[in-house]
């Protein structure tokens, strides 16, 4: 099956040859692609000569890429890149550079093409050595999605909407048959004679608006239901009483022991200088803390579990949630992003979890990160992992990894774990045993590359816009590109370079000819 593809044909120009002189990246971008299996974006197409000429793939993911490399996000601005910049003229040519939607339908159309494109990256990068992944680093930011937090609505209110807009909907039906009309392709034309075009106008408008508040809809009803049982201060109160449990375990065990030992020696007739110890039920600070744990437990009987706050959507962008910003004290509408970097900091998978923090989405990530390294064929086992705090739950740190290997979470803040002397005891058994982990000389060591390895990738990527400018199922497959153009921009860096391609060679007037 042969494609006839849109793109600059024949010899470039003299002048558009030395200014591509000044940006070696694009043809190195150009080798890389050429390296890739484009048959995912070029099935996509038909063959048959039939619609418009599209454009040629391989350019296209050359200027995506480009783009992407230099801080340029948007479809709008890499169409007017693909205009404007020098660079990027020398690859189109003569030919009419891509408009803005083309480039949108681009990143959102080919969601197989882009992830068959980032896991031969990813192969690459694996097989020049960039790619180490005995130490993996996961962490997330938020990102802004193309929606209003003034566009977010409970599911009752939504419901309501949807109401209204189905009534609207039910009369402009009911004038156009009162008109003895219909909506069909053969009675358009009279339709239209008669000065009612506005009502099919209408009636578009409103099914496209009903269809937005059928998709809001269902991801608040799967919110409602997702909603816990407990509000947040229940569950602290509840963590509490379990770590005045503990302690007061503990610190009765161990005045259990010492009064153990004292009458021993004295039944020895080695009887201990000094008072005799206290009975654990006489000893002051054991008295304090069964105290507290009584003023706990008393405190959560008094208290009526309160309901979750109602379940919202967004109706612009409905699978995104009400976030707080990065470095910030506001709230955006936008999605999480997680991610997951080796040692080289070689992305190795990219997420957008439907969920609103970090919790409970290790392991589902560390899936997909054993995924992506299947699919690029990457054999070496993954021995450690590591994570912030955001991660941190009894059910993560008592749960084998998918990947295999030991993780290694912080169980407080950011600055104390990584001080000379980190905590060694929590409230759980598993916090306790990933606290104990962490306060080994080893651990210590170890997770104190995390911010090192996973924090620099966040900035590159994000330096200029902290934006997705897709919504819906397209938003993952824009994730997919800005990783792959992040990969092939390492891959570009520090591995070898690879030739120029033989058609540049043949232009070049520099290159010597026989």
């Amino acid at each position: 099956m042969s494609y006839h593809f849109l793109g600059p044909e024949g010899p470039l120009p003299a002048v558009m040859e030395e200014a591509a002189d000044h940006d070696p990246t694009l043809w190195r971008l150009l080798d890389l692609v050429n390296l890739f299996d484009l048959s995912l974006f070029e099935g996509v197409y038909r063959a048959d000569g039939s619609g418009g000429q599209p454009y040629d793939p391989r350019l296209m993911l050359v200027s995506v890429l480009w783009c992407y490399q230099h801080g340029i996000r948007s479809p709008g601005a890499i169409a007017r890149a693909c205009a404007a910049q020098i660079t990027l003229r020398v690859l189109w040519g003569d030919v009419r550079t891509p408009s803005r939607s083309t480039v949108e339908r681009f990143i959102q159309h080919h969601p197989h093409g882009w992830a068959k494109a980032q896991s031969e990256m990813l192969r690459l990068c694996d097989k020049t050595g960039l790619v180490d992944v005995s130490t993996t680093a996961t962490d997330s930011t938020p990102l802004a999605a193309p929606a209003a937090l003034s566009a977010n609505r409970s599911l009752a209110r939504i419901r309501l909407a949807i109401s209204e807009c189905q009534q609207a909907l039910d009369q402009i039906i009911d004038q156009m048959q009162q008109l003895g009309l219909h909506a069909r392709a053969g009675a358009t034309t009279e339709f239209i004679d008669h000065g009612c075009g506005e009502l099919l106008y209408q009636e578009h408008r409103l099914r496209r608006r009903l269809a937005k508040l059928r998709a809001a809809e269902a991801i608040a009803e799967q919110r409602e239901h997702a909603r816990p049982n407990r509000s947040p201060p229940l569950k602290h109160l509840a963590a509490r009483i379990a770590k005045h449990h503990h302690d007061l375990q503990t610190m009765t065990t161990e005045q259990q022991q010492a009064c153990d030992r004292y009458h021993a020696k004295v039944a020895a007739s080695n009887k201990p200088r000094g008072p005799a110890p206290r009975p654990p039920e006489q000893h002051t600070r054991i008295r304090d803390k069964r105290a507290l744990l009584d003023n706990a437990v008393a405190t959560l009987a008094a208290l009526t579990p309160a309901p979750a706050p109602a379940a919202r959507a967004n109706l612009t962008a409905a699978s995104s949630r009400i976030l707080k910003g990065k470095n910030t004290t506001t709230w955006v509408q936008g999605d999480l992003l997680t991610l997951t970097v080796g040692i080289g900091q070689i992305i190795l998978a990219a997420q957008l979890p439907d969920a609103g923090n970090d919790h409970n989405t290790l392991h589902p990530h560390l899936a997909a990160v054993a995924h992506a390294c299947e699919q690029a064929g990457i054999t070496t086992p993954m021995r450690h992992h590591l994570a912030d705090a955001g991660y941190g739950s009894e059910a993560v740190f008592t749960t084998p990894t998918p990947t295999g290997g030991t993780l290694y979470i912080a169980v407080t803040n950011e600055h104390t774990q990584t001080s000379t002397n980190p905590p060694t005891t929590a409230a759980t058994p598993g916090r306790d045993q990933m606290a104990e982990r962490l306060a080994t000389p080893e651990g210590t060591a170890r997770y104190r590359q995390r911010s090192t390895m996973v924090e620099p990738v966040f900035a590159h990527l994000f330096r200029t816009d902290r934006h997705l400018h897709t919504r819906g199922p397209a938003k993952h497959t824009e994730i997919t590109a800005i990783t792959t153009a992040y990969n092939a921009n390492k891959y570009l860096r520090y591995a070898t370079p690879p030739p120029s391609p033989a058609w540049v060679l043949t232009n070049d007037p520099h290159t010597p000819t026989n």
